[in-house]
């Protein structure tokens, strides 16, 4: 099983990655919506801008050909459940039953699909621009607020401490109903990590971070929850996923 046929070789085993999607708005494509179902269609249809309509369609579009592709499927036949774990309404994290696991992430003209075999996982990316000074409140933990305020309080710290801590969530599946301000970050210009979450001393050692490539003007970021050490990661264009959405025979 491999993701559109992507295979490392890893001290001479075939190892699977962790792979990463990007797309921008202008890749999305009118068969796109085809891949929608009557929920999402509806989802869909209640965006007001065609900048969300096409951020929500890339990103079920690339999940379901991604998924397809690993599993031997049509993208048609990928099952998504967002149910919320709270109202049980649509709009929670993605699930795919039998795996993979996914996550996705959207802003200004980047969206983003991560997609792994071993275990939960958040990505995160977020347009530059947006990570101004009146987010710190609700964003920064006591000791980043200290590490923040030595390095000058740049847009550049805030958004790297913003798409960590949101990439983390995601991972852990906690979504905004956790404060921001109980997970604690490493300092910017330090590799992501997570240094400590209040009232959980076991994720810290449970998370891998790494930070991702989206291209001028965002940040973003890749938290790995219970993988395997070292597991290989790969960014792709998912334009190489549109060549052609005719997908590999169904295999029973």
């Amino acid at each position: 099983m491999g993701f559109a046929g992507k295979v490392i070789d890893l001290d001479g085993e075939n190892v699977e990655p962790v792979a990463v999607w990007w797309a921008s708005l202008g890749d999305v494509r009118p068969e796109h919506a085809g891949l929608l179902d009557a929920v999402e269609r509806g989802r869909r249809e209640r965006y007001l801008r065609d900048a969300d309509r096409d951020r929500f369609t890339l990103g079920v579009a690339i999940t379901r050909i991604a998924v397809g592709r690993a599993r031997g499927l049509s993208p048609e036949r990928v099952a998504i459940d967002r149910a919320c774990s709270d109202c049980g309404k649509p709009h929670g994290r993605p699930v795919i039953e039998g795996g993979p696991h996914v996550s996705v992430s959207h802003s200004g003209d980047r969206v983003a699909v991560a997609v792994s075999p071993y275990g939960p996982l958040g990505v995160d990316v977020e347009e530059a621009g947006r990570a101004t000074e009146t987010i710190a409140g609700h964003l920064l933990a006591p000791a980043e607020k200290a590490d923040a305020a030595a390095a000058g309080m740049s847009h550049g710290a805030l958004l790297a401490y913003w798409t960590r801590k949101e990439a983390a969530l995601k991972a852990t599946g906690d979504g905004l109903r956790e404060a921001l301000t109980r997970l604690h970050m490493s300092p910017p210009a330090e590799a992501p990590r997570l240094v400590a979450w209040d009232g959980r001393p076991d994720l810290p050692g449970r998370m891998a971070m790494y930070t991702l490539d989206p291209g001028p003007g965002y940040g973003a970021c890749l938290a790995l929850l219970d993988h395997p050490l070292d597991v290989p990661r790969v960014e792709r264009p998912a334009s190489e996923l549109f060549g052609s959405l005719n997908p590999p025979a169904d295999r029973p």
